[in-house]
Formats: structure tokens, C-alpha cells, sequence
């Protein structure tokens, strides 16, 4: 079984098809997986303790912490992306999570985002 690099974790089916395609276009990442459940993410994220994952701010309530908690009891090493459409809630959220975009974002700004998380894993 190949490991999952990135798993993206939003409902829109267009925004991990386009999330999706931008990622397998960087020749550093070899395997991206998408699901549309908090749940089934974190089954994902237990079996395969995936370097990145895109979470959709919106999959995770009001209070995104206990989850972007909970993806780092299950997978110490993973590196946690939150898209959001709220600019004030960026820097609270910074404090759980290694990195915040806004949704929007220019693809070259998160292909560079996620190249810095994996250059910091030691790739």
C-alpha cells in the first residue's frame, strides 16, 4: 500500500478535484487522497499518518480545535493545512495548525505552502 502524502478533507467535489490536480502536478508529491468526512478522515489519517493534510474549516463546527487536536493525537508527524473563508479566525487557528490559507488562495501560493511543510518533514 502506498502512502498517502497529502489527504484533503473538504464536501466540494470541485474544490478536491482542483485542490487534487494542483498537488499531483508538484513532482514532490507522489500520493494524494481525498475524502469528504471528518470521520473518514481520520480512519485515513490513522492508517496512513499522511505528511499534509488540506482540511476544509467548514467540516469541523465552530470550533476547529478538538479536531485539528485529535489529527494530532492520531498522527504526531502530520502536518495540518486549514482553509478558511475567515481571515480573523487565521491567527487563533495558527496555534493548532501549522499553516492557515484563505480559500482563494492563488495555486502557486498553496503549492508553495505545502512545499514548505514538506520541506520541513525532511524531504
Amino acid at each position: 500500500m502506498k502512502t498517502i502524502e497529502v489527504l484533503i478533507v473538504t464536501r466540494s467535489v470541485f474544490f478536491q478535484q482542483g485542490l487534487g490536480a494542483l498537488l499531483e502536478s508538484l513532482p514532490q508529491i507522489s500520493r494524494v487522497k481525498a475524502t469528504r468526512d471528518l470521520q473518514s478522515a481520520f480512519t485515513l489519517i490513522e492508517e496512513h499518518q499522511p505528511r499534509i493534510v488540506l482540511l476544509d474549516e467548514t467540516l469541523l463546527g465552530k470550533d476547529p480545535k478538538p479536531a485539528l487536536e485529535q489529527i494530532r493525537s492520531l498522527s504526531p508527524e502530520t502536518s495540518r493545512v486549514l482553509l478558511t473563508d475567515d481571515v480573523q479566525k487565521m491567527e487563533l487557528i495558527l496555534t493548532h495548525a501549522e499553516a492557515v490559507c484563505i480559500k482563494g488562495i492563488s495555486p502557486d501560493a498553496l503549492a508553495s505552502t505545502v512545499m514548505n511543510l514538506m520541506d520541513s518533514k525532511g524531504d
